[in-house]
């Protein structure tokens, strides 16, 4: 042994070593949250169903894996029991339906793919509250009641969904759901209603003018919207969310100062219970985490949330405003409907 101590040890040893070195730089730390895979189950090849359960007996995860990868539905929930999770696959791609959960049960992902593209919603973030005196706006229930309706599609288009409820579920026929009548003013200080817009499609949004945080952007990418559309087919009307200050004149200002086209983008104010209602029960764009958090309060809480309005008045869209590319897909789903 003295030999092997003053110089190289044998093969075996440096390979005995080299081993037992690599086990211990690979072994898990009980500090670092949840174990690994055994060494088997990392070898094993996953094919199908597999659940976990998390320390209290409740169901952590059920999955169905073919060759490696998601297939079918895979479900997932928190350590209450609560569900998390709720996804369909198809060879590892997400295909169906695909919703998530917040640990209160609040749905904040609800949406379909459907030929490799996701329709519904898709977690929008809120921008700053605004908050008025106590107002209560009714929702009107019964007006999300969905109805098959025959519809011809033109195979040569995308067919666009139909959506009747704030978690904007997808359908794939026509819904009873439409837009309110409505009687505002725009910045022109001319009197629309939604009879105005009766055979035309269009984009509708919620801003203010003294918004700092998602408004902007919002705006910056309506500008595409704008110099995409011709105003006779195609609008866009934004009501604003805080109309006792955005008169007219003001939005006018506003308007002007960013290359806003009356003729083709509606900057809209008016009574502040109608545009509220608007909001909350024909285009679903209020945040209930408002009305959750303060029941009874005037408090809104808009989002940069985009919706397609067709000729008809029906929902056809739901869009991140703030993104391009939701906005290149807004462009082409306004040219499909045309």
């Amino acid at each position: 042994m003295g030999a092997v101590s003053r110089g190289l040890a044998p093969a075996s040893v440096r390979w005995a070593v080299a081993i037992i070195t690599v086990a211990a730089l690979a072994a898990p730390s009980a500090s670092h949250g949840p174990q690994p895979e055994t060494s088997a189950a990392r070898v094993e090849k996953r094919d199908g169903r597999r659940q976990q359960f998390w320390p209290n007996g409740h169901l952590k995860s059920d999955v169905t894996y073919r060759d490696e990868a998601y297939e079918g539905e895979y479900r997932t929930w928190y350590e209450s029991g609560r569900p998390y999770e709720r996804r369909h696959y198809t060879n590892g791609h997400e295909a169906g339906l695909q919703q998530s959960w917040t640990g209160d049960g609040t749905l904040y992902l609800n949406y379909e793919v459907k030929g490799g593209r996701r329709y519904g919603l898709v977690n929008a973030t809120p921008c700053v509250p605004v908050t008025f005196d106590s107002v209560t706006v009714p929702i009107n229930v019964a007006v999300n009641t969905r109805v098959n309706i025959p519809v011809h599609v033109d195979a040569e288009r995308p067919q666009l969904p139909y959506y009747d409820g704030p978690d904007f579920t997808p359908h794939w026929s026509p819904v009873e759901h439409r837009v309110a009548p409505f009687q505002l003013t725009m910045q022109t200080g001319a009197r629309v209603s939604d009879n105005n817009l009766r055979g035309r499609i269009y984009v509708a949004s919620f801003i203010y003018t003294q918004c700092a945080a998602v408004c902007p952007i919002v705006v910056r990418q309506l500008s595409r919207v704008q110099q995409a559309i011709d105003g006779q087919r195609a609008v866009i009307v934004s009501y604003t969310v805080t109309p006792e200050t955005d008169t007219p004149a003001r939005l006018s200002s506003f308007g002007r100062e960013r290359g806003i086209d009356p003729s083709r983008w509606w900057l809209v104010t008016g009574d502040r219970r109608q545009i509220y209602q608007l909001a909350r029960s024909s285009y679903f764009a209020d945040d209930d985490r408002v009305r959750a958090a303060d029941e009874g309060s005037g408090a809104f809480l808009h989002t940069e949330t985009l919706l397609l309005v067709d000729a008809d008045g029906r929902l056809r869209g739901v869009y991140d405003g703030t993104q391009p590319h939701a906005i290149d897909q807004l462009i082409a789903d306004i040219e499909a409907l045309q």
